[in-house]
């Protein structure tokens, strides 16, 4: 019963903070401080998601050659400079993960 507890109210704040957002019943503006510092949001939600998984592959900092998920991290960051598209990007990356691996 208590877990329904804990999902039913992270629903509920999940649901009511998008809402605040969203509703146009709420008078609600962004201001230009804070636009700036959403910016930052999306960079730093990837660095959280990606930094873990490039630098701990097994639970332990990996810092060497050996490690295929920091050497395909920094492939896909070389290629993303050439500045192909998206897809092509993922798919000649995955491609080189899978043979490095």
């Amino acid at each position: 019963m208590n877990t329904w507890l804990i999902i039913i109210g992270m629903a509920g704040i999940t649901f009511s903070v998008r809402y605040f957002f969203l509703a146009q019943s709420i008078p609600f503006r962004v201001t230009p401080v804070m636009q700036r510092i959403l910016k930052y949001s999306a960079p730093a939600v990837l660095m959280a998601l990606t930094v873990p998984i490039l630098l701990f592959p097994q639970g332990s900092i990996d810092i060497s050659l050996h490690n295929p998920f920091l050497l395909a991290g920094g492939f896909v960051c070389a290629l993303s400079l050439l500045r192909l598209s998206t897809l092509k990007t993922v798919i000649i990356s995955m491609i080189f993960f899978w043979l490095i691996r």
